[in-house]
């Protein structure tokens, strides 16, 4: 009772206050004037630390010289500080010194005597031992303080090579195989995580003793020996002798020796022009663009030169990820690069394959001295050339953000367009700062031209016109901004989502090669299929298309087990591979796994006799429409389903409960957790929050920086599901039915609790209510803190390196229980798998499958392979706790979400329940958009609810015409599937 009087109070003053400030907004004098700098909280000085402690910021303020001297070398054993974490052993790899052992968590103390006071470039020996493919990551503290941002986050990569033998899947395909990670020593300098520097980050070093501390936040590994220097040099180009004779080295893209990222990876293209090149079979001939993209990504070919002299080098590629744009790589000769022009060299704009030779700078052939013998050639993307872009743009939005936080301030947010506001009046500079960045970005964009001369305007870079334009709009007219706010901030087509845009875009360096070439002068370089080879080709191409269908529904055997999987080729390719060399040997069942063509038609399969036996990685939600209608099996007809539904959360098997029977094995999960940044929070001395009273509480010193919170259904169209809707409702103890059908329970006592807290987190606690993308505001640093799902993990993981290790997962805020317990309950439905009544035959060989595919070790080895194959992007999120458990995610984050999915509670599914979920949603749109009373709106809303669930119990045979009840419609809840599973 209490708690609902300090509610009311808090709204009706939060109401009050807006009030005044809408009215002090639109006042003419200079006493109103006064009247809103007194009701408007002053805003505290916040700084972003990307933006204002950046490396590039903090290298201008350098004061040492570079240093100069001689090469320090510190061995281990000299530099560590006793006390710290970490153990001195000696090296089972055979390295000269002792080294340091350190392991996920260990904070290794180092202290490193500098000659002098100078500018250091830091470098270190180190081998990371263990099966994870995940990189090894740190973070680096000089003296007790974070030199600078990208500190946060070092990452010390792995090698990695080929098993030397290829791999075909059963329709004679050649497939990407998998690498194997090479146990070895490496070196490595003081680098960018994100790799906007390709050259190695200096720190200051006063002369005399200073300490470095390292923290493993990822993976384990030896530390060696660590070296002081002056940094790399590249000397210019000086015309050497021209590379006469005719020799010439051709590699095969494709074929890497080394290569710095797992992803890394081949592919196949039908094009004429690619060697090797088969019409009816897939067969690698590239190095595929889309796993080489990202700037500080490295690849290392072996070559041997019969007779010593010079050599041009050159390529075959295609770069059509840039319009008019280049991609930028650093070749290096032999682990070195020879000379400045191979520094950062452009690979133009092309949409087909050419060839390209390294030219300088008058337009002629860079030729290179090799020894007869062995040589490598390494290719690592470089980004160099669009740091400036990036910083400035990050900077600018960080600016719009806080203009957009004043200017609701001033004009608050409901606003009347038939009142005027001058605005001009309290942001006197507002026309000047719009146009200053608008200044900016078209200076950004100036200053890329010079890479493209030719065109007068670069095509990758159009969004900064764009926002440009609209900055220049806006500012035509600045008291009208206030009306027009979407287009600074808050929309999808806002200057900030242009300028987001441009981010991702120049982050994308997607380059694919064909081969290289070390070749002399009068050497031929090859060229692609003549015009009449290559229309044989493709007209034997275009026939065999029709004959080679792998993994579609045409080209199966009916004989077979029929699978069905609503995934990409990449998934089912290592799927159907695993199933050839595993599961098929083992039980003798030969499977046909198929690509599914659309997963809502399966109902319509199914009623035409087109059903596969299995259907996997479909919604969490389909089987209970298929289940319904009787297509599928029940899975608790199986003798051992208890072992097999109980690998999963019980939670998850809410949706698949129909009666007394479970219809579907959940497959993925998608979970939902806390999301913050630990740099931000830190600065502001906020602590994580552990209830949503918690969030309200800290929410004040987040508005009055310009800073908020985001809550899910912000970034939900028009249509919130259940994902948003019914977390806070399920952690007041409400439930959305009662025992029976047509006892819709979401205007209950409890229910309407939970509905008011979700509703008044925007309408009393001033949540932004339309937030297009949390990911993006989140990695600007004006959202540091909110609750989203998978997705947002994995952008952030591999979309997102500039703000690596400044940010960290936690549990749900719950709501605190009269038991004292937080209530965490969240969703939890991602993908699921269901078998299509058949015969018993059919049916047991299908259940054998679902058996084998669910299964710990199978899931493990999918995942992995998966993700070592394909990259961090296809992280696998399997529903098989014990399974997650050991798949490489980051080993902090697994034990967050394992903990979150003791949580997972999903909405039930019985006939009508689409109409409770857009009834739910269309409610809280009403109260939190349109401003109507939750109650009224509740009630009306659970009648038209009560309406259709009625019709369809009519249809499905529960009720008769005139409405009796003909038999009993159960809804299913946790203890329904506890009784089905456990008995109890």
């Amino acid at each position: 009772m209490r708690r609902k009087k300090l509610s009311r109070f808090i709204a009706l003053a939060v109401m009050v206050t807006v009030l005044t400030g809408s009215i002090s907004g639109f006042a003419e004098t200079e006493n109103n004037q006064e009247a809103l700098d007194t009701s408007t909280p002053k805003e505290v000085e916040y700084s972003n630390e990307m933006i204002g402690r950046n490396y590039t910021v903090v290298k201008n303020n350098y004061t040492y010289g570079i240093y100069s001297g001689e090469k320090q070398e510190y061995s281990i054993e000299e530099a560590y500080v006793e006390g710290s974490d970490g153990s001195l052993t000696a090296d089972n790899y055979e390295y000269k010194n002792k080294v340091l052992n350190l392991e996920l968590g260990d904070t290794g103390s180092l202290l490193i005597r500098a000659p002098e006071d100078a500018r250091y470039y830091i470098s270190f020996d180190y081998l990371s031992y263990s099966e994870s493919i995940l990189p090894v990551q740190m973070s680096l503290v000089l003296n007790g303080e974070v030199p600078f941002y990208e500190a946060r986050r070092l990452v010390f990569e792995s090698t990695w090579v080929d098993k030397g033998e290829s791999s075909y899947d059963r329709y004679g395909n050649e497939i990407v195989s998998v690498p194997e990670k090479l146990i070895q020593w490496e070196h490595k300098y003081l680098m960018d995580a994100s790799y906007r520097y390709s050259e190695p980050l200096a720190l200051e070093l006063k002369k005399g003793e200073n300490r470095i501390d390292l923290t493993v936040s990822e993976g384990s590994l030896l530390l060696g020996n660590i070296y002081l220097d002056s940094g790399w040099e590249h000397s210019e180009y000086k015309k050497e002798e021209a590379a006469g004779g005719e020799a010439l080295i051709v590699l095969e893209a494709e074929d890497m020796a080394y290569r710095n990222d797992s992803s890394i990876r081949p592919s196949s293209e039908f094009d004429t022009a690619l060697t090797p090149y088969k019409t009816s079979h897939k067969v690698l001939n590239v190095l595929d663009g889309a796993s080489f993209k990202e700037t500080g990504q490295s690849v290392t070919y072996e070559f041997t030169v019969k007779e010593q002299g010079y050599y041009n080098i050159g390529f075959a590629y295609k770069q059509s990820d840039k319009t008019d744009f280049p991609v930028f790589g650093d070749i290096r000769i032999d682990g070195e690069i020879p000379a400045a022009v191979f520094k950062a060299y452009p690979f133009a704009y092309s949409r087909s394959y050419k060839n390209l030779v390294v030219k300088d700078a008058d337009a002629e052939n860079v030729s290179i001295y090799l020894e007869a013998g062995d040589h490598t050639l390494s290719l690592t993307i470089n980004g160099d050339n669009t740091r400036h872009v990036l910083e400035a743009v990050d900077r600018i939005m960080s600016e719009i953000n806080d203009l957009t936080l004043e200017i609701t301030k001033v004009a608050g947010k409901n606003k009347d367009k038939y009142r005027d506001l001058d605005l001009v009046k309290y942001i006197p500079d507002v026309q000047e700062r719009l146009i200053h960045w608008a200044d900016q970005l078209d200076a950004l964009q100036d200053s890329i031209k010079q890479y493209n001369p030719k065109v007068k305007k670069i095509a990758a870079f159009s969004s900064l016109s764009i926002a440009s334009n609209r900055l220049r709009s806006l500012a035509k007219e600045p008291n009208h901004i206030p009306y027009r706010i979407n287009e600074l901030a808050q929309s999808s087509n806002s200057v900030i989502q242009y300028l987001a845009n441009l981010i991702d875009i120049v982050n994308r360096n997607a380059l694919s090669l064909d081969k290289i070439y070390i070749f002399q002068e009068e050497a031929k370089l090859p060229k692609g299929a003549g015009v009449f080879k290559s229309i044989y080709l493709n007209t034997a191409r275009f026939f065999s298309s029709f004959t080679n269908q792998s993994y579609s529904l045409a080209n199966v055997n009916k004989e077979h087990l029929q699978v069905w999987v609503n995934r990409s080729r990449q998934h089912v390719e290592i799927l159907q591979k695993m199933i050839d060399e595993s599961f098929t040997p083992k039980t003798g069942i030969k499977v046909d796994i198929s690509i599914m063509p659309d997963q809502n038609k399966l109902v319509l399969a199914n009623a035409s006799g087109d059903a596969p036996d299995v259907a996997a990685s479909i919604n969490y939600s389909i089987p209970f429409e298929l289940g319904i209608r009787g297509a599928i099996k029940d899975l608790t007809e199986f003798e051992d389903y208890k072992e097999v539904l109980s690998r999963n959360v019980e939670g998850l098997l809410i949706p698949a409960v129909i009666g007394d029977g479970i219809y579907a094995v959940p497959e993925t999960i998608n979970f939902w957790v806390l999301y913050y940044r630990t740099d931000i929070l830190s600065k502001l001395g906020l602590e994580v929050p552990d209830t949503i009273d918690e969030v309200k509480e800290m929410l004040p010193e987040l508005q009055m920086r310009g800073l908020n919170f985001y809550y899910p259904t912000a970034g939900m169209s028009s249509l919130k599901t259940f994902h948003g809707t019914t977390p806070l409702l399920f952690q007041h103890g409400a439930s959305l039915y009662g025992k029976t059908a047509g006892n819709t329970a979401v205007n209950s006592d409890a229910a309407i609790r939970g509905l008011t807290e979700l509703t008044e987190l925007f309408t009393v606690y001033n949540l932004p209510v339309d937030v297009p993308s949390f990911y993006q505001h989140f990695r600007n640093g004006d959202m540091p803190i909110g609750i989203a799902e998978y997705n947002m993990y994995n952008l952030l993981t591999n979309a997102a390196p500039e703000i690596a290790n400044s940010w960290d997962i936690a549990l749900l805020p719950g709501v605190k229980g009269e038991d004292g317990e937080i209530k965490r309950y969240a969703s939890g439905g991602a993908e699921s798998c269901v078998i299509f009544n058949s015969t018993q035959e059919r049916e047991d060989m299908a259940w054998e499958y679902l058996k084998w595919w669910t299964n710990k070790d199978t899931q493990i080895e999918f995942g992995q392979t998966l993700q070592i194959t394909y990259g961090d992007e296809y992280i696998w999120n399997t529903a098989n706790v014990e399974a997650f458990l050991e798949l490489p995610w980051k080993s902090e984050d697994k034990k967050v979400i394992l903990k979150q999915t003791e949580w997972m509670l999903e909405a039930p599914r019985i006939l009508g329940t689409y109409m409770l979920e857009r009834e739910l949603s269309n409610s809280y749109n009403k109260v939190v958009v349109d401003g109507k009373d939750l109650r009224i709106t509740i009630d009306s809303a659970v009648k038209r609810i009560n309406r259709e669930t009625e019709r369809k119990l009519m249809e499905f045979g529960y009720l008769s015409a005139d409405g009796r009840e003909i038999k009993e419609y159960l809804v299913p809840d946790l203890k329904t599937v506890r009784q089905i599973l456990n008995g109890e």
